[in-house]
């Protein structure tokens, strides 16, 4: 079955959901090329949707290992670059544990890690939008 028959099987009961999630599959489908991140406003402008609960509800869906769409990444800022948390520490995070400044060795507070996504093997094999 194709992504596009996944969703709408998964979301038909929540027809806002749906739209949102093939949206954002469309978006992205058509792409040639991938930013090598997206911020959630990115996503939420390829969802066209102002609700954003539901841009939310539509994100987790399009990151689950079912779908891999999307994948869910941590960013961190260094020297006025930004980087990938180190798969170790994005543990840590979502266990609710301390997160620790990869260059400088201090503990990042939860208002200094970003939450951004990467375009997921999902979109490797993509069904034509």
């Amino acid at each position: 079955m194709s992504v596009v028959g996944i969703i709408q099987d998964d979301w038909a009961a929540e027809p806002g959901v749906m739209d949102a999630c093939l949206g954002i599959w469309r978006g992205l489908a058509a792409r040639k090329t991938h930013l090598d991140h997206y911020t959630f406003t990115d996503l939420q402008l390829l969802a066209n949707e102002p609700d954003l609960a539901l841009v939310t509800k539509a994100l987790l869906y399009l990151s689950n290992p079912r779908l891999k769409v999307l994948k869910t990444c941590m960013m961190y800022e260094f020297r006025g670059g930004y980087f990938e948390l180190p798969d170790e520490e994005v543990a840590h995070f979502s266990k609710g544990e301390g997160v620790v400044h990869p260059e400088l060795g201090q503990p990042l507070l939860e208002t200094e890690i970003l939450v951004c996504f990467t375009a997921g093997v999902g979109l490797q094999g993509k069904d034509k939008p």
